[in-house]
């Protein structure tokens, strides 16, 4: 294998033979940058929740990740529970689980060139991250979706603070990447104003479609012979039935639209609506709708040429963080449309440069139903937008914009200066733990986002006080910083003892407190400071400026004076240690800062690592306030 051929690692769950639409593009992606740009190109993906007919379902066996391969192209197929898409908890356990295995599977990859994450789930960019922090490559987001804003559609789950978490993670993400690609201009604007990104750094690659494969094709073919739509004027929706699309409109219009015996309603795809859609049409008795399954990409030409236009729908608010892919292979297909769109939005913006067709008002089936009747009674109309649309396929056909994408890579890495990608290059451990931290502290945030207001109810009742409790600490350096904890203490507790360690039946500590303590649940609002950089999982204990104990003859005295106490500056301070896991509870601190001088000098990852996996362990069964050994 030539030493100079680009290695390019991509994150995102949906790969082949998964037919959601981002999977498919990222295949493609994935199968043009290896064929026509003499890419070497990994996926780290995850088991195929909708695989196409006929595919295998995923490997045997219980890894957490295997290897296999699709036309040159390396699949790390990350494990994932598969639960049901219809609720937000198998939605969030499929993706949570993937994102473990993924970051698992990362560490696992021959050193890549450049790491690309995509949006699918949309953490999914810190796992890429860290794949590209343990191997010092450049870093791509290759924005689909723009969360937490995105999470409006969620019609079963509603929380203020997995939306914040979601918005700092894009943030963090879209301030490292060395590239942000977003799929259109208003997208670009959505990301550089809402997130962050640099103007410098975020470029356009819009999706695509494959002209040479989706050509425009007779409204006689089989396809329309099979489902009898030869002489009908056939409304098509074709691809995912989501959340995003606001479908039921698009029902509302067919219902309108029923004095017309003519005009048949297809909708083909499938998707976590198609059942409610199905149900909806069956109690307005509309005889003119008709679902039809996903067609192979073989078959897609006949299934387009079936349709004398196609409709595409997207609700109000969600223009910019999401582009409909559908667009690109009705362009291909030859055909017209009726985009129930916003003016902002990317469809929009091409409907009206292009002349390929009509703009509706988003959710209102009336305006729907009165833009297709245009198309419905002048037919001439219909065939110019369709030619027209055909035209703009080429702007956006599959070839162009893979180009671009490989243009984009290597561009990113001949302009780094002074790096060989010929050797192995070496791994930073200070770069490794950051990378762990703002990963895991990220998606320990979401999986603990249903316990805050549980916690904060449990404080609230225990005596009316406030829920956090904020102290300033001393950080890497002797810097300060602000740690926050749920409060355990009664109100006002330094004021009445004083900053004194905390001890067996400690009067501070109230009854609420003691469970708290005991589980860990205390100080998950320090995964905030761990986010941000203040702190780590793992390292000495952060400490009060002022903190004091006594001493072998009873005299009170500071900590900081104890001789070499600065060499815990030298390192972040820690959620968990060695003298946190493995010391007595009420052992002097001095004796855990024994503990504490000894992983500073026997630091390492795999340290880390198990001092985060036991630390788990001691929270789960609750074990963190006992005085003997704690697992």
């Amino acid at each position: 294998m030539p030493t100079d051929r680009l290695h390019v690692a991509f994150f995102n769950r949906s790969f082949h033979p998964d037919v959601a639409a981002t999977g498919q593009l990222l295949t493609e992606l994935c199968e043009g940058l290896v064929q026509d740009h003499g890419c070497r190109v990994s996926v780290v993906a995850g088991v195929p929740l909708v695989p196409a007919e006929g595919a295998d379902s995923g490997p045997a066996g219980w890894g957490l990740f295997h290897r296999e391969s699709f036309r040159g192209i390396e699949i790390l197929r990350a494990r994932g529970t598969r639960f049901s898409k219809r609720r937000f908890v198998g939605r969030f356990l499929n993706y949570i689980s993937y994102f473990l295995s993924a970051c698992y599977a990362g560490l696992r990859l021959d050193r890549p060139d450049v790491v690309v994450a995509l949006t699918d789930p949309p953490i999914i960019g810190l796992a890429g991250w860290l794949a590209s922090r343990r191997s010092r490559t450049r870093f791509v987001m290759s924005y689909r979706d723009v969360y937490p804003e995105v999470a409006v559609l969620l019609e079963d789950f509603r929380s203020e603070t997995v939306n914040r978490v979601l918005q700092a993670v894009n943030r963090f993400l879209v301030r490292r990447a060395d590239r942000v690609v977003a799929l259109g201009e208003t997208m670009r604007e959505r990301l550089i104003h809402g997130k962050g990104a640099d103007p410098k750094k975020t470029v356009v690659i819009p999706d695509w479609a494959d002209a040479s494969k989706i050509v425009p094709g007779p409204k006689r073919n089989p396809f329309s012979a099979a489902n009898g739509f030869e002489r009908k004027f056939v409304v098509m929706h074709s691809g995912n039935m989501g959340l995003s699309q606001g479908l039921e409109s698009v029902l509302e219009a067919g219902r309108i639209l029923q004095r017309f015996p003519e005009i048949q309603m297809v909708f083909v795809g499938n998707g976590v609506k198609r059942a409610d859609l199905e149900r909806r049409a069956g109690e307005l008795n509309l005889e003119n709708v008709c679902f039809l399954d996903f067609q192979p990409k073989e078959r897609l030409s006949e299934s387009f040429a079936s349709a004398d236009v196609f409709i595409i729908s997207l609700k109000p608010g969600l223009a910019g963080y999401i582009v409909p892919s559908k667009l690109y292979g009705i362009l291909a297909a030859g055909r017209p449309y009726v985009a129930a769109v916003e003016e902002a939005s990317e469809i929009a913006a091409i409907t009206m440069e292009h002349h390929c067709g009509l703009l509706a008002k988003p959710q209102d089936p009336e305006d729907l139903a009165e833009k297709i009747l245009t198309f419905y009674h002048d037919r001439d109309l219909a065939t110019l937008m369709g030619a027209n649309a055909r035209v703009a396929a080429s702007r956006f056909d599959r070839p162009v914009q893979v180009r671009a994408y490989a243009d984009l890579l290597r561009e990113l890495v001949e302009e780094w200066p002074g790096v060989s990608r010929s050797g192995p290059w070496p791994l930073r451990r200070s770069v490794v733990k950051r990378s762990f931290d703002v990963a895991f502290s990220g998606l320990g945030l979401l999986l603990s986002a249903p316990l805050w207001p549980l916690i904060a109810l449990a404080i609230k009742l225990q005596d009316g006080g406030p829920v956090f409790y904020g102290q300033k600490r001393v950080g890497r350096g002797g810097s300060r910083f602000r740690s926050w904890k749920f409060r355990s203490m009664v109100p006002d507790a330094d004021l009445q003892f004083g900053p004194v360690q905390a001890r067996r039946r400690d009067p501070r500590v109230t009854r609420t407190g003691r469970v708290l303590r005991a589980s860990g649940l205390d100080e998950l609002p320090q995964l905030l400071n761990i986010l941000k950089g203040d702190m780590s999982f793992v390292g000495p204990r952060a400490l009060l400026p002022e903190e004091i104990e006594v001493s072998g003859d009873g005299e009170l005295i500071a900590l900081s004076q104890v001789p070499g106490f600065d060499r815990r500056h030298s390192v972040r301070p820690g959620l968990t240690g060695l003298a946190q896991v493995y010391a007595p509870r009420d052992i002097p601190r001095i004796q855990k800062f024994r503990l504490d001088l000894l992983y500073i000098r026997k630091q390492s990852f795999w340290l880390d690592l198990k001092l985060f996996v036991v630390s788990v362990w001691i929270s789960l069964r609750g074990s963190w306030e006992k005085r003997g050994p704690k697992f």
